[in-house]
């Protein structure tokens, strides 16, 4: 009964919302408040088991000297940051948003940045031409590079519209395959989770 009990669950739930979308009424328009205040429920679950997993392994590694002053480090500004929003809120002015402002926002950005340096050396390392398709990749690519940057501009001042022209044609056409594929994945996925023929979420 740990498994069946769940599974006949899941398939009532999915029954309930697919009803909503071809039938119309008050009863379904509640059924919808339903699973609305049911998402943003488990939200709130999942925050507090995301912050329980913080305290956790920090935790750990304070109490085993594994990082333990980086993450002594975070555990302090996490209490910081909690102690100011619930002293002053974390409206403009307030303690909490100039923290937020001048500490994540510049840190935020840094890591981006990283991640685009990344990006692009493994972009310079992938782009080798080796057949038709490569070739076309590696113009594709610099040209869009090049229409992002005002050296691009200058160069050609075709460049920018020709980088435009690729991502709102070609680029865009590739991406909604891309993600058609993905919601008829997911769309399988969930017909079968409601069906009990999907178990592995079930699984100790």
């Amino acid at each position: 009964m740990k498994k069946e009990i769940p599974i006949l669950i899941g398939f009532l739930a999915t029954i309930g919302w697919y009803l909503e979308f071809f039938m119309a009424g008050t009863f379904f328009e509640n059924w919808k408040m339903f699973f609305t205040s049911g998402f943003r429920n488990v939200a709130v679950v999942g925050l507090l088991v995301g912050m329980y997993n913080v305290l956790r392994v920090n935790y750990k590694r304070i109490k085993y000297n594994n990082d333990r002053w980086f993450s002594v480090y975070q555990m302090s500004i996490i209490a910081i940051m909690v102690i100011f929003a619930g002293m002053r809120g974390i409206s403009p002015g307030t303690p909490f948003d100039a923290m937020f402002t001048y500490g994540f926002v510049p840190l935020d950005a840094t890591v981006f940045s990283l991640l685009a340096f990344y990006v692009a050396s493994a972009s310079y390392r992938s782009f080798k031409i080796k057949s038709i398709e490569s070739a076309f990749l590696l113009v594709a690519a610099v040209l869009i590079m090049l229409s992002k940057m005002p050296l691009g501009e200058a160069m050609w001042d075709k460049i920018p519209v020709i980088g435009e022209w690729i991502m709102d044609g070609p680029t865009s056409a590739g991406k909604r395959a891309i993600l058609f594929g993905a919601f008829l994945g997911g769309l399988t996925m969930m017909i079968r989770i409601a069906f009990g023929l999907e178990r592995s979420h079930l699984s100790e």
